[in-house]
C-alpha cells in the first residue's frame, strides 16, 4: 500500500472514447460505494490509471509484471492471480478490470479473489463480449453474461448485477474508429503517405470523433441487450461460510 506516484494526471475519457468512457463511468460509481479508509485490491492493474479514482480508500495495487513503465503509478504487490500472495478475509472489496480474459485458468483466480475477500465484501469486474485479440498470446475468453454468471456462482459469488457497457451503437463506436488504423497505417510507404494526406484528417475527425459521438445518444434510442463490447459486474462474497 503506497501513495500513487503520479507520472500522468488521469484526464476524464470523453465519449469519441466510448469504451473507456463506460468504463470509467462505472469506476467512479464503484469509488462511491467504498467506505473511506476501506481496503481495495485493484488485481490486474496495469498502467495504475484507476486507482485515481479511488483517493478515498487504501489501494493494492497488484500486477504479474513487476518491471514495466506504468504510465500513472507504481504497483504495491507482483503476484499472480491464480495464487495471491495475500491473506484469507483481508479486502473490503476487489476491482478487476479487463483481466478476466487473460487469465489461462479464470476459476481459479476468482477463487482467490474469493478468499481474499472479507465475508460481505464486493468484486467489481469488467469482462468483454466483442473485443479484438490483444496482448497476444495471453488472450484466452470471450464471455456472455451467462457464461459469467456459471462461472461466478460456481466459485461461491452471489451476483448482484451483470449489465452491458453501452449497447448496439456503443459497440459500433468502438469498431468503427479501428478502422482508421487500417485505412492509414503507419508503415506505409512514403508515397502513399503523401497521396492520402487531404484525407487523413478529415477520415480522422468523422471516424474517431463525428462517429462515435453519434453513436453515444443513438444508443439511448436502440439499445440491444444482446451486442455489446463489455460486461460490468458486482458481485458479493457470501457472509457466511458456504457449504
Amino acid at each position: 500500500m503506497t501513495e500513487i506516484k503520479k507520472r500522468e494526471a488521469l484526464k476524464a475519457a470523453g465519449k469519441q472514447r466510448l469504451a473507456r468512457y463506460g468504463m470509467e463511468q462505472f469506476l467512479r460509481e464503484v469509488s462511491t460505494k467504498c467506505a473511506p479508509g476501506s481496503l481495495v485490491l485493484d488485481a490486474g492493474t496495469g498502467n495504475c490509471k484507476h486507482l485515481q479514482l479511488f483517493p478515498h480508500v487504501r489501494t493494492v495495487a497488484m500486477d504479474n509484471k513487476p518491471t514495466r513503465y506504468r504510465r500513472y503509478g507504481e504497483i504495491d504487490l507482483a503476484g499472480d492471480i491464480h495464487a495471491l500472495p495475500l491473506k484469507v478475509n483481508a479486502f473490503a472489496a476487489v476491482i478487476n478490470v479487463e483481466v478476466l480474459e487473460h487469465l489461462a485458468e479464470p476459476e481459479q483466480a476468482l477463487r482467490e479473489i474469493y478468499r481474499v475477500l472479507r465475508p460481505g465484501g464486493r468484486l467489481y469486474l469488467i469482462a468483454p463480449q466483442g473485443w479484438e485479440e490483444h496482448n497476444a498470446p495471453h488472450d484466452y475468453f470471450r464471455y456472455t453474461k451467462y457464461g459469467l454468471r456459471y462461472l461466478f456462482e460456481k466459485t461461491g459469488y452471489r451476483v448482484i448485477s451483470i449489465a452491458p457497457l453501452g449497447g448496439y451503437f456503443w459497440y459500433i463506436g468502438h469498431r468503427i474508429p479501428v478502422a482508421y488504423r487500417y485505412l492509414f497505417p503507419s508503415k506505409r510507404k512514403l508515397v502513399w503517405r503523401i497521396l492520402e494526406a487531404p484525407l487523413r484528417h478529415p477520415a480522422r475527425f468523422f471516424l474517431r470523433t463525428l462517429v462515435p459521438y453519434m453513436c453515444f445518444y443513438l444508443d439511448s434510442i436502440g439499445h440491444a441487450e444482446d451486442l455489446h463490447a463489455k460486461l460490468r459486474v458486482h458481485l458479493r462474497k457470501a457472509t457466511v461460510a458456504v457449504r
